[in-house]
């Protein structure tokens, strides 16, 4: 009753003929999700984890797929300064207006770089980077496409695979039901934001994915409020 099943309708924001205007709201509203939802946070312990086997002043290189806005690269780098180390980060997105937008909101950091480029033909040789992440991005896909993701994410890593998304129950989507339509003025976030929740995941199904996708143990954990992360090992070296 409380989990229900598993959506498959588009969301707006998947569409390639969206005007850049209504993109970039719907992504300040997204930026205020994370802030205030467990976007940023669901991804400081695997972060952290990563930071504490390396030592003061070095340098991780992480790829954010899906970047959207880019407030994400732009947290984890501040959460890397905390600790220590300097965090590189190369965000993409496949939509231009949002990879447009992501270049003017971190365009002061020289620690972000912003390409436009799609999560199924990633440009990047395997072991390219540190740690892969993808957040609110895997939602977007049916099952067989999410495991063929991960191969991919793993491939190009070289430590880690990060994904922070949503764990679908029938409370977080009555919140953001409600609280989308009182709070946010924008259409498209509105229509989405409720049906992302609906095309979320239980913990299960994304222990399944990770497990086709080759990871031997993967971890699943729950984040509040209703975020599920999952850290997988990057592939082995052959």
């Amino acid at each position: 009753m409380w989990v229900p099943t598993r959506r498959r309708d588009p969301e707006w924001m998947d569409r390639s003929d969206n005007p850049a205007e209504v993109v970039e709201r719907a992504l300040c509203s997204i930026r205020l999700t994370n802030r205030w939802l467990g976007g940023r946070g669901a991804l400081r312990e695997p972060l952290d984890r990563v930071f504490g086997e390396l030592a003061s002043g070095s340098v991780l290189e992480v790829l954010d797929i899906g970047t959207g806005g880019a407030d994400l690269p732009l947290h984890m780098i501040a959460h890397g300064e905390r600790r220590g180390i300097r965090v590189n980060v190369t965000a993409i997105d496949r939509d231009p207006a949002a990879a447009d937008f992501a270049r003017r909101i971190a365009r002061d950091d020289p620690r972000v770089r912003v390409l436009l480029a799609d999560a199924k033909r990633l440009p990047f040789r395997e072991r390219s980077f540190d740690v892969v992440t993808a957040s609110m991005f895997l939602h977007h896909f049916d099952h067989g496409a999410i495991v063929d993701l991960l191969r991919r994410f793993r491939r190009v890593a070289r430590r880690s695979v990060v994904i922070n998304d949503l764990r679908r129950h029938r409370l977080p989507w009555a919140f953001i039901a409600i609280a989308s339509r009182l709070t946010f003025r924008d259409a498209m976030f509105r229509h989405d934001a409720p049906l992302s929740v609906l095309r979320g995941f239980t913990d299960g199904e994304l222990l399944r994915a990770a497990r086709e996708a080759g990871v031997e143990e993967p971890r699943v954990v729950r984040r509040w409020p209703f975020r599920l992360v999952a850290s997988l090992p990057a592939e082995a070296p052959p």
